[in-house]
């Protein structure tokens, strides 16, 4: 026995799916008059505007809506209309018994469930997915069943690209653009008009090996040492360089972070410069 009642009328060719108004199939099969069902409740894009152009001004046709649907504010672009609209509510829903055979096929991670309806429909111990019970005007928390996800770039996005290898197997790179999700993919879009971006500051990563920075504050003419008190100690541990000229400066570095302490902003910027020579950076 079917799960729904409409892949019978499927079978028997008395029902007809198609995914947009253009098919083939669609075209091949279109006969008026007819009955289409239409997931755009709000009439303002896809295929039903396309059909109330064509319909909204024969008295002979009938709009049926969704019981609580503003008609008069759903129809304001296609007045005026002859059409006729009747609204309704439409129940839907599955029997009890069939709710185990369909999450069978579906084969879910999480199910999240009436809580009346609990009694009624007991859960398989032996079931692959969890459950989660839900009542009205009561919050629960969903766990995120996903650690991470794919994301579509745009061809000539991806060309423009310029990304920095971090080991064999892995290239990083800097974009500025906003994720966008369609049909049912993430997307990443990036502005059209990209300023130039070439003197923005860099984000750097890794950790800072304290002898290549004193070498390179150096060559920048920089006068700095290691304080006194300072080792060369096991990796992992806090080091620190001191700036006597062009101004006074800290500069310490520990594996989760380097901070720059200085008040002189031409000073911060040659030492910034330096610390970016030897660091990985995007």
């Amino acid at each position: 026995e079917a799960l729904f009642g409409h892949v019978e009328l499927l079978k028997e060719g008395r029902l007809f799916l198609f995914p947009h108004l253009y098919s083939k199939g669609l075209l091949a099969a279109w006969k008026e008059p007819c009955i289409v069902f239409c997931p755009d409740w709000n009439l303002r894009h896809s295929t039903a505007v396309h059909l109330l152009r064509r319909w909204h001004a024969d008295k002979r046709n009938l709009l049926v809506l969704e019981q609580g649907v503003d008609a008069e504010l759903a129809l304001k672009p296609f007045m005026p209309v002859a059409i006729q609209v009747l609204e309704c509510s439409f129940l839907s829903g599955i029997k009890v018994r069939k709710v185990n055979p369909l999450l069978s096929v579906l084969k879910p991670k999480l199910v999240l469930f009436p809580e009346d309806l609990k009694s009624r429909c007991p859960s398989k111990e032996d079931a692959p997915w969890s459950y989660l019970y839900y009542s009205k005007g009561k919050t629960i928390e969903i766990p995120n069943t996903r650690e991470d996800f794919e994301v579509g770039l745009p061809t000539d996005v991806a060309f423009g690209l310029q990304p920095r290898q971090l080991d064999k197997a892995i290239a990083v790179a800097r974009l500025r653009a906003k994720l966008h999700l369609s049909k049912g993919q993430y997307v990443l879009v990036a502005p059209k008009d990209q300023s130039d971006e070439s003197n923005r500051q860099l984000l750097h990563w890794g950790a800072v090996d304290a002898g290549r920075l004193l070498s390179a504050l150096q060559e920048k003419g920089i006068e700095c040492a290691f304080p006194a008190d300072d080792d060369d100690g096991p990796a992992g541990c806090e080091r620190s360089i001191l700036i006597t000229s062009p101004g006074e400066a800290l500069v310490k570095m520990a594996p989760e972070k380097t901070v720059i302490y200085c008040d002189d902003e031409s000073t911060t910027r040659l030492i910034y410069d330096a610390l970016s020579s030897v660091c990985n950076g995007i």
